[in-house]
């Protein structure tokens, strides 16, 4: 009879690429499995992206936030964009999750702390002069906090009905559209859901 003695531990074969090739037949089909997974994870922790991917996109991020049926919107006040009204947002920082930067932004721009439900949507756009860009917008839901504008990019935040920012002289179409979706009676999202890859690292996967 087959004796085995286990050596091997998750963590050290996922930082050791040099897995064999080929598995022994007479290896228990657990163990097998488990040394797939950390050649596996072996694998993602050397594969560095290629350097053009790293170069020629920007992601934003905007959080529609609601309270009592209303929608957080704010005023920008800075050079690009002046007068507009619109959800607070963004763009995501290198060492940020979409979610860490809607909760940032929201909170400096309009002094409310919230958490996110899910994606609303999202939009892409390729501009030769200012690359690929990618807005994805997150349905939130505030936590403490009354809107008060930083007075450096918003001059004024406020929670606001469909009717009212409807109303108002000068909003995007992309802004005016995220409103009549968040109030939508067929709205639908996609949820967060928290997983963990081969290597142990945990991340969030937005799905309907």
């Amino acid at each position: 009879m087959f004796a085995y003695t286990p050596v091997w531990s998750e963590t050290s074969a996922a930082v050791n690429p040099e897995l064999p090739k080929r598995l022994p037949k007479r290896l228990p089909e657990r163990l097998q499995s488990d040394l797939r997974r950390a050649k596996l994870a072996a694998q993602f922790i050397s594969m560095a992206l290629p350097e053009r991917y790293n170069t020629g996109y920007n992601l934003g991020v905007g959080g529609a936030v609601v309270h009592a049926n209303r929608l957080l919107f704010v005023r920008r006040s800075s050079r690009r964009g002046r007068g507009n009204w619109q959800v607070p947002g963004g763009f995501v920082e290198p060492d940020e999750t979409i979610e860490q930067a809607v909760i940032r932004e929201v909170e400096e721009e309009a002094g409310v702390l919230a958490a996110v439900d899910g994606v609303l949507g999202l939009r892409n756009r390729y501009d030769p002069d200012i690359g690929n860009s990618i807005y994805i917008v997150l349905l939130l839901h505030p936590l403490s906090g009354a809107p008060q504008p930083d007075n450096h990019e918003v001059d004024r935040a406020e929670y606001l009905t469909l009717e009212e920012i409807e109303a108002l002289d000068q909003i995007p179409p992309i802004n005016l559209e995220i409103a009549r979706r968040v109030f939508a009676p067929d709205r639908r999202l996609l949820l967060p859901q928290e997983l963990s890859h081969f290597n142990g690292m945990t991340y969030t996967l937005f799905a309907g």
